[in-house]
């Protein structure tokens, strides 16, 4: 089964957000540390590039706190989460 990405998405960037929708267990409103899913990349500049432009695309919103930067799904992201978790193949 092929997964289609939307416009303009590497799998690089699905990747990370469905990390982040993992760590956040499926929650809109949990803010996510960068290091607990940034760390498990082998690239991790690949990841923090394809992290950035999850912010740029509004499928990612940042959340500057005292000790470290987190990140919370947006509305689109939790929807592309979903529309992934649907599609992937069933064993």
């Amino acid at each position: 089964m092929l997964i289609t990405m939307p416009a303009g998405m590497t799998r690089i960037e699905q990747l990370v957000l469905a990390k982040i929708c993992i760590a956040a267990d499926g929650s809109k409103s949990a803010h996510v540390p960068e290091h607990t899913f940034i760390k498990k990349f082998p690239d991790v500049k690949m990841a923090r590039k394809a992290l950035k432009k999850l912010v740029s695309g509004g499928y990612v919103a940042r959340h500057p706190t005292a000790g470290e930067m987190t990140y919370q799904m947006t509305q689109a992201g939790w929807e592309e989460c979903r529309r992934m978790k649907a599609e992937a193949p069933r064993p």
